[in-house]
């Protein structure tokens, strides 16, 4: 079993909100369906090498923001909003972004063009 994310104990982030946010991109990208199930806490906790219940925690809470539904004995499936929900969360994430890097980079006197070219050579030369 691959799962499509990995996790960062040294990210400064909580396991279970990295947990969170991984499958949200997933659901946003696609890589889970509505409809569809995400693998077992079981499975990921193995995978992720981590808590079982930081693994649960997690999915609890996507289940409570309506974006997972478990099914007792069956597992948890991605809901009917949960597409619409994590592209929105994505998009204000990706406005969030950008208003700070324009920020920043007008605070270091980059005119726009000069920030544009900047993001465009990172962009082609990043490591996905």
């Amino acid at each position: 079993m691959s799962l499509p994310f990995q996790i960062d104990p040294q990210a400064g982030v909580p396991i279970y909100q990295q947990v969170i946010e991984q499958l949200k991109r997933a659901i946003s990208l696609g890589i889970y369906q509505v409809g569809e199930p995400i693998p077992t806490i079981r499975e990921m906790a193995l995978h992720l090498q981590v808590n079982p219940n930081t693994v649960a925690k997690g999915v609890r809470e996507l289940e409570r923001e309506g974006l997972l539904v478990t099914k007792v004995g069956k597992g948890s499936f991605v809901s009917e909003q949960a597409l619409e929900q994590s592209t929105s969360d994505r998009d204000q994430k990706g406005q969030t972004l950008t208003r700070q890097y324009a920020k920043d980079m007008c605070w270091l006197g980059y005119q726009e063009q000069e920030s544009v070219d900047l993001l465009r050579q990172n962009w082609e030369s990043r490591d996905d």
